[in-house]
């Protein structure tokens, strides 16, 4: 396993190394990945020179520690671990993203048209005075609480230390990172979802905030004064607004949990993996998704028209990788989407898994 693991990885970082520019060109995605033997290499270590930061071998070490995960993703795959356990994520925030980076606006709204022709809308607004709206990592703690909440079956989750979350997300301990999670979940606190579904004969709209209420030690809220749930004692947790949580219930995504955990990265290419992967999953049949869709989707972080089709080109290959028979390519016209030539996973009736994931 180790031996395919690092051939993988090697081949991840030779196909991202030869990434062509714009200028070159479409990049045609082959239908299946060859993962041609290769010596290891390890992680390289990264160190200031001349007392700076040195940028080039971060973003060197992140390329290959990034490669290295989606390899062991691939050996799980074909080794039929990685079904073992699921997520559900909320269909209209993978769907509709929230923001890649920080941002001074207070209300965004994303677009997406969905195979059954419904067109989805969803407004993301920041209410919390002086809070900006939730963005990069912050979406991992958000869709930690709400996959919590449908495995549970209730709109409470339970919660009593910032050291929960980063053990599961394999956070380092220390001050930074409870720093970290404490400004996170100050923006989920303050976030407001409307969500419209328009189809042929009529509109459904609805308005949620995310969290009605909770009580978190100080470790995750600060020293806030809160008053405890008086329905939950004096259990430590957050009670999800609940009509966000039928919806949710209603209108998820099923994944392998180790993908959605352990895939690191650039958070653009991380939203089109899990875009990608429902899209497959979800087609019934070939469609082009137009490239001016896709900036209604996705941010656009910077002026540069070609961003969002450089982060595609590199989650295709993640996807492939992970899902050789993924039906997924550039065409001129836009993103090409075919029903997947078989599933991500086998069924296994005696782990109860019957999607073709």
């Amino acid at each position: 396993m180790e031996r395919l693991s690092s051939i993988a990885s090697k081949t991840f970082v030779d196909d991202l190394r030869s990434e062509p520019t714009p200028s070159q060109g479409t990049v045609q995605v082959p239908s299946s990945t060859s993962l041609v033997p290769s010596p290891p290499k390890k992680l390289a270590k990264v160190s200031k020179k001349d007392g700076a930061r040195d940028y080039s071998a971060e973003r060197e070490a992140a390329r290959l520690n990034t490669s290295d995960r989606v390899a062991d993703l691939a050996v799980s795959g074909r080794d039929q671990t990685l079904g073992d356990e699921y997520i559900k994520l909320a269909q209209a925030m993978i769907l509709c993203t929230l923001p890649h980076s920080a941002t001074k606006e207070t209300k965004i709204t994303r677009r997406a048209r969905l195979g059954d022709g419904t067109t989805l809308a969803v407004t993301f607004s920041a209410t919390a005075d002086g809070i900006g709206l939730p963005h990069g990592a912050d979406r991992k703690l958000l869709f930690w609480l709400l996959d919590r909440a449908i495995r549970n079956d209730s709109p409470f989750v339970p919660w009593s230390s910032a050291a929960e979350f980063g053990r599961e997300m394999g956070l380092e301990k220390g001050g930074r990172t409870n720093k970290q999670i404490k400004e996170r979940f100050s923006r989920i606190a303050g976030l407001v979802i409307s969500i419209s579904r328009k189809g042929t004969e009529a509109t459904a709209l609805d308005t949620f905030p995310v969290i009605a209420r909770a009580y978190l030690p100080n470790s995750i809220a600060g020293d806030t004064k809160q008053a405890s749930l008086p329905e939950m004692g004096d259990r430590f947790g957050v009670l999800l607004h609940a009509p966000l949580f039928q919806d949710i219930k209603k209108h998820n995504i099923v994944m392998p949990r180790r993908l959605w955990l352990d895939l690191k990265g650039p958070t653009p290419v991380q939203d089109l993996v899990f875009w990608l992967y429902y899209r497959c999953y979800a087609a019934s049949s070939e469609s082009i998704i137009p490239w001016d869709a896709l900036s209604d989707q996705f941010p656009q972080t910077d002026s540069n028209p070609y961003r969002i089709r450089q982060h595609l080109r590199k989650a295709i290959k993640v996807l492939k990788i992970l899902w050789p028979a993924a039906q997924v390519k550039e065409d001129p016209r836009g993103l090409w989407v075919a029903k997947a030539s078989a599933g991500m996973l086998d069924d296994d009736v005696t782990k109860n898994r019957v999607r073709k994931l």
